[in-house]
């Protein structure tokens, strides 16, 4: 008896012909999964002056998540795109001083400086936002530091230099992901005072600091994201 779903010029398919089929149907499936599974996954970033920053990061072994970004120039010069991670957004400069947890400031960099100018650049600013009492106290560690950038020679456009607070540990600061080391040449930098590292920050979100760059390493300036869209400030 024929079957009324096949027609004239049809035949049933052997036994052979369906594992075949069946075959390659679990090869193509299979090939697909794989696909998925190994396909890697793309990063969301951010963009500024061309410079690609990703929106999450793992430092220390702890996941950071980007608070914003800024121009910062000198001059009428652009000096670099500066970001700021965060455990947690914040959105107020009292709000990023009180979080307790690793924190970074990153700078990515647009034009070449010396080891001379980031050392009287760093000494000027700092001593900008400082108090005169609190710029006393820490004469020791802006030396060390002194001593940190004096190693590093020079930057150059492209460069990263990250300058973390890592709690247990102190300020860390590293350069194209090598540590910067302090007044002996094989002694990393890790100056545990969270005094310093907080005047630090003033100089990026502070009153003193450029309003452009403080809204937007605070997250209250719109973020283009690459490939398309924004990231909104926050309300």
């Amino acid at each position: 008896m024929s079957d009324p779903f096949i027609g004239p010029d049809e035949a049933p398919a052997s036994a052979l012909e369906q594992l075949l089929i069946s075959r390659r149907a679990f090869v193509a499936g299979t090939a697909a999964s794989a696909f998925v599974l190994w396909t890697p996954q793309v990063k969301a970033a951010v963009e500024l002056e061309g410079v690609q920053i990703e929106e999450t990061i793992t430092a220390y072994g702890k996941k950071l998540v980007l608070n914003g970004i800024g121009l910062r120039k000198r001059g009428y010069f652009k000096a670099d795109v500066t970001a700021l991670y965060l455990p947690e957004r914040r959105t107020t400069a009292e709000a990023v001083m009180k979080l307790d947890g690793l924190r970074r400031i990153q700078l990515n960099i647009l034009r070449e400086f010396t080891s001379s100018t980031i050392s009287r650049i760093f000494i000027a600013d700092f001593k900008q936002v400082a108090t005169d009492d609190e710029f006393k106290r820490l004469i020791d560690v802006i030396g060390q530091i002194g001593a940190a950038y004096a190693n590093v020679k020079r930057v150059t456009k492209g460069d990263v230099v990250n300058l973390d607070w890592v709690p247990g540990r102190g300020w860390m600061a590293t350069h194209n992901g090598k540590q910067l080391t302090g007044d002996q040449a094989e002694d990393p930098m890790a100056i545990n005072n969270e005094l310093a590292y907080q005047i630090y920050l003033r100089m990026y979100i502070g009153p003193h600091a450029p309003a452009e760059l403080r809204n937007g390493l605070l997250g209250l300036t719109r973020m283009n994201r690459v490939g398309g869209g924004t990231v909104n400030p926050e309300p």
